[in-house]
């Protein structure tokens, strides 16, 4: 136990003592990044192991092994230049067999204007982005301390009449530790293929010889488009109840992120509970990332509500540096 708590410590301070070169931008399908669940967001995004609710399908699909019975969940989040963020998922816990989930994440631009150099103001066209995320989840406890989880996903990007797909898979552990109260959480999200772009767009009118006369300036080619990583990231964290009584908890977390596409980080967060009814939460995400207030920011703030352990309601606040804000709201039934 004490070589394993050194090992999650070690992990966790690594980003401070280690920075590497930036390879911001170096992957496709970026909104597999932008985490889901108001409740998760306003927690500082650290969530590998506190997640024990249907958002778990994103964070780690361990953690689908915490459902009581049937729970579904819907989330909402307005992001930049218009675009909108959808998560709609649901899980059953089957017992010994284990609990399975099917999760939904899309990232939709709306419908824009087709503008190209000769016609500034638009063509009369109009085209769209849309990022669509497909997951099924299986996940199971080997004993009453250690669960196991994996999702296997389809990822499909389209823009404007170009498109890309490819499978990719999610595995995760959650460990309830023989210290009271603390528990460990270790997550890799997005193992997969390559996404490249194919379509009516990558073809292109070519002219082999453009100084020469009499050839045909017309032949139709196909531009050479290369294709992507996805947004590999492993997560590990912990998080501990320091005050847990008859009306209230008091939860702090923490996770440190090893990305394939960007430097090292640490979120930290905390959830203050009333009688698992009444929820106030803060936050901080990517903190030792240098120039986090380029589009990713550090407070995250929210709260929520939970009626006879049925019904809930969350919302978060999402600074997002030198971009502006974000808003998160999310529902949840059980039944």
């Amino acid at each position: 136990m004490k070589k394993l708590f050194s090992l999650v410590v070690m992990a966790l301070c690594l980003p401070i003592l280690a920075m590497a070169q930036s390879k911001v931008g170096t992957t496709s399908a970026p909104f597999l990044e932008i985490g889901v669940g108001a409740r998760n967001m306003a927690m500082g995004e650290a969530s590998v192991s506190t997640a024990n609710d249907i958002t778990a399908l994103y964070w780690n699909p361990a953690g689908l092994t915490n459902l009581k019975n049937v729970e579904v969940g819907f989330q909402h989040t307005t992001w930049f230049a218009g675009t909108q963020l959808q998560f709609a998922a649901g899980g059953i816990n089957l017992g010994n067999a284990g609990a399975i989930g099917l999760s939904m994440y899309s990232m939709g631009s709306g419908e824009m204007e087709v503008r190209t150099l000769e016609y500034e103001e638009g063509t009369g066209e109009t085209f769209n982005v849309q990022d669509l995320s497909i997951g099924l989840s299986y996940a199971r406890a080997l004993t009453d301390n250690f669960s196991i989880g994996g999702t296997a996903k389809l990822i499909n990007s389209r823009l404007w009449r170009m498109s890309a797909k490819t499978m990719a898979l999610d595995l995760g552990v959650q460990y309830q530790t023989p210290l009271k109260n603390l528990n460990l959480g270790f997550a890799i999200s997005n193992f997969g293929g390559q996404l490249k772009l194919d379509g009516d767009n990558t073809s292109t009118r070519i002219d082999l010889d453009p100084i020469g006369a009499g050839d045909n300036d017309g032949l139709l080619g196909n531009l050479a488009v290369k294709s992507w990583d996805l947004p590999l990231v492993f997560r590990i964290g912990l998080h501990y109840d320091a005050v847990k009584t008859a009306n209230s908890r008091l939860m702090i977390t923490t996770n440190a992120l090893y990305p394939n596409n960007n430097e090292r980080s640490i979120n930290a967060g905390m959830e203050y509970a009333f009688r698992e009814m009444f929820f106030l939460r803060a936050g901080m995400s990517n903190l030792f990332l240098p120039d986090a207030n380029r589009g990713q920011g550090n407070m995250r703030l929210g709260f929520g509500m939970m009626l006879g352990g049925k019904i809930g309601a969350d919302y978060a606040f999402a600074d997002r540096g030198d971009l502006g804000s974000t808003h998160i709201i999310g529902a949840t039934i059980r039944f």
